[in-house]
């Protein structure tokens, strides 16, 4: 496509790199300065509690082995060639040590196969981005779907690794707003890394 190839092409280029770079060191004096920061609204660790369908607080299990984020990533992207999702799993590996992939593979997931978190149905078990974008734009009723529970950060990266794919829309201003400086260059190494089809 024209587009992805205009996309690596201004990723190769040093200028557009520094005018990324400045751009982002912008958001973090900003969050710096106080102005919507974002350590406020990011949690100090994997939630340990959900609520339940009566409301009641139920445990939730964070841990789907002793492998890494990255590792975990890895296993999913067996037999996945887009670089836009590999860079967006990869994405969620890296972030809190795999909170997000964690939670998609050892959370009960009672949703229909199209919007599970995981896809299962190929070869190799992948995240499901486009039940995933349903689940994150609420697009079915929230008696049918509860809404995906997180703290602002962590459903920023959601979105943001979501959007990467293509399967959802993103207000990137709003998702970067809730990113501290360690999550702003996991994405931007995720966004580079998708436009060059070099794993970082």
């Amino acid at each position: 496509m024209e587009w992805m190839d205009a996309v690596r092409t201004l990723a190769e280029d040093r200028l557009v790199r520094l005018a990324v770079g400045e751009g982002v060191r912008g958001i973090v004096r900003r969050v710096r300065r106080g102005r919507g920061s974002a350590a406020a609204h990011s949690e100090a660790g994997p939630a340990t509690t959900a609520r339940g369908a009566e409301g009641t607080e139920i445990a939730v299990t964070t841990v789907a082995d002793d492998r890494t984020g990255e590792q975990l990533a890895e296993s999913l992207l067996q037999g996945v060639g887009n670089e836009w999702m590999r860079a967006a799993t990869r994405l969620l590996g890296r972030h809190r040590d795999g909170y997000w992939l964690r939670r998609f593979l050892t959370e009960q997931d009672p949703q229909p196969e199209h919007l599970q978190y995981v896809d299962r149905s190929g070869t190799h078990p992948s995240v499901n981005w486009i039940g995933l974008a349903h689940r994150l734009m609420n697009e079915f009723p929230l008696t049918e779907t509860p809404p995906i529970q997180g703290s602002r950060s962590e459903l920023a990266v959601l979105r943001i690794a979501t959007s990467l794919t293509g399967a959802a829309p993103l207000n990137l201003k709003a998702a970067l707003d809730a990113l501290d400086e360690t999550e702003l260059r996991l994405v931007q190494r995720a966004i580079t890394e998708a436009a060059t089809g070099e794993d970082g």
